[in-house]
C-alpha cells in the first residue's frame, strides 16, 4: 500500500502555501507518478505549522536568512518527527539588509533605495530529515527602474509591503511594473526556491538509498 508523507512547512506565508502547491512531488502525475510508486509513496503532503519566531536582522542577507530559517526550523522540529522545511527571505542592497518595513514611510524608503539600482534576495532553507540537518540558500537579483511617486505611493497606501522583506512582492502589478531586470529563480524571489525543494526531496525522501522512512 502506498504511503503519503508528511512534511511540516514552518511557514504562515501565503505565497509559500501557493508555492508548495507547484512542487511536482505534491500533485504528481505521469512520470513523478510513477518514481513516488516506485519507492511506494503516492504523494508528498505539506502540513503548515507557523512559528512564533522573532526574527532578526544580521550583518548580510545571506545570514539574515540562514539565522531566521534556522530558528524556523529548530522551532517546529521540536515537537515532531516528522520531515521539517523551513525558510527566510531577506533582502540586501549595498550591504544594507532591508527587513519588513512597518511604517508607511520606512515602506517608501525602501522602495526608494531599490529604485534605479539592482539587488539580491536570499531565500534560505532549513530541511531536517530523520537526523541529517540539510542547510542551504538561492541568491537571485532584482533590478528596478527609476522611482515613480505615484506607483509607489499606491502601492505603500495598499499596504502590501508590510509583511514583506524589502517591502514588496515580485508578483504584485506595482512592482513588475517597475521591474525591469531579473537574474535567477523568479520562485526564489517570491521567497521559495521550488526547483531546489524538489531536489532536496527526492535525495533525502524519495530515493531509495538514502530516502526517508517514517
Amino acid at each position: 500500500m502506498k504511503k503519503t508523507v508528511e512534511i511540516i512547512f514552518a511557514t504562515a506565508s501565503s505565497r509559500r502555501v501557493e508555492l508548495a502547491r507547484k512542487i511536482k512531488y505534491v500533485t504528481p502525475d505521469g512520470e513523478t507518478a510513477r518514481v513516488l510508486a516506485a519507492q511506494g509513496i503516492e504523494r508528498i503532503m505539506p502540513v503548515f505549522a507557523p512559528q512564533d519566531v522573532e526574527e532578526r536582522t544580521l550583518g548580510s542577507a545571506q545570514a539574515t536568512a540562514a539565522a531566521n530559517a534556522r530558528a524556523k526550523g529548530e522551532s517546529a522540529a521540536r515537537s515532531t518527527e516528522k520531515p521539517v522545511l523551513a525558510f527566510n527571505t531577506a533582502v540586501g542592497i549595498n550591504d544594507v539588509v532591508l527587513g519588513k518595513p512597518d511604517t508607511r514611510e520606512r515602506a517608501t524608503e525602501m522602495l526608494h533605495m531599490l529604485c534605479g539600482n539592482t539587488h539580491e534576495v536570499v531565500t534560505a532553507v532549513y530541511f531536517r530529515v530523520g537526523k541529517k540537518i540539510i542547510e542551504t540558500s538561492e541568491t537571485s537579483f532584482v533590478t528596478f527602474g527609476a522611482f515613480d511617486e505615484k506607483t509607489v505611493g499606491e502601492y505603500v497606501d495598499s499596504g502590501a509591503p508590510f509583511d514583506k522583506a524589502g517591502g514588496y512582492n515580485i508578483a504584485d502589478a506595482a512592482i513588475r511594473a517597475l521591474t525591469v531586470g531579473i537574474r535567477g529563480d523568479f520562485d526564489n524571489i517570491v521567497g521559495m526556491p521550488v526547483g531546489a525543494l524538489e531536489k532536496l526531496i527526492e535525495e533525502n525522501i524519495i530515493d531509495g538509498e538514502n530516502g526517508y522512512s517514517d
